[in-house]
């Protein structure tokens, strides 16, 4: 689960303000507008797209948007170094890499808006079609035989014996395996069956649209199938 970094990217993301909608509608909120910011968030976020539509409609410039990007590529390089490798002493070169791999991971993000429909208190449940991106997958499915050279040279008795500057080392050359297994991968890298989830746009304590959190988070862990990311070299 990453409810955690999606806490903090929700912070960024922007609130679409009643004012800003189409007349006629419960809400002040038409269905387009709804449509437009739900695929203007994710575009930006995954994306890195910036729509000129989503931008207007929630009053924001691309300078801005790209800030909001980046902060997602951000997030989830923590996240990987953190939770799904326990890699201990990352540089910063280092995160700015996994960066540059999480832009290539995310240009295959692959979803569809099914279905915008206003719901009798104002809100509006919009439904989406999404296709995982694989990559964790298919780094798994090799992950013993690519990464046995590493752990036969560094089995829990020799870790544990390493001074920190040893283990930093270790660290090091184990972190470069394993982002050298995820290039390789990505040539390969795709899709998987699509799955549907419907999102709750809604207003918040301040009178903003935006999308109800808890959804969001259950949206996030879609885009990427991290149901396996799991390891830890210690």
């Amino acid at each position: 689960m990453k409810n955690w970094k999606r806490t903090a990217a929700l912070v960024l993301a922007l609130a679409l303000s009643c004012i800003l909608a189409a007349c006629g509608s419960r809400s002040g909120l038409s269905k387009f507008d709804a449509e437009t910011y739900v695929d203007g968030l994710l575009k930006e976020m995954y994306l890195g797209q910036f729509e000129e539509s989503y931008m207007e409609l929630v009053g924001t410039d691309k300078h801005a948007a790209e800030d909001n990007y980046e902060n997602t590529l951000e997030l989830e390089a923590s996240y990987f170094v953190n939770y799904c490798y326990s890699i201990r002493y990352p540089t910063e070169e280092y995160m700015d890499k996994l960066k540059d791999l999480y832009a290539e991971i995310y240009s295959n993000t692959k979803y569809e808006i099914v279905s915008v429909a206003e719901q009798d208190d104002g809100s509006f449940a919009v439904k989406l079609s999404v296709e995982p991106i694989n990559i964790f997958q298919l780094v798994d499915a090799d992950w013993n035989e690519d990464m046995k050279e590493w752990y036969e040279k560094y089995p829990s008795s020799v870790l544990n014996a390493l001074t920190n500057e040893e283990y930093q080392a270790a660290d090091e050359e184990y972190a470069g395996m394993v982002l050298d297994l995820f290039w390789e991968k990505m040539a390969d890298i795709g899709n998987e069956s699509a799955r549907t989830i419907t999102v709750q746009l809604e207003k918040d304590a301040d009178g903003y649209y935006v999308i109800n959190s808890d959804d969001l988070s259950r949206l996030d862990e879609l885009i990427i199938n991290y149901s396996i990311a799991d390891h830890d070299h210690d």
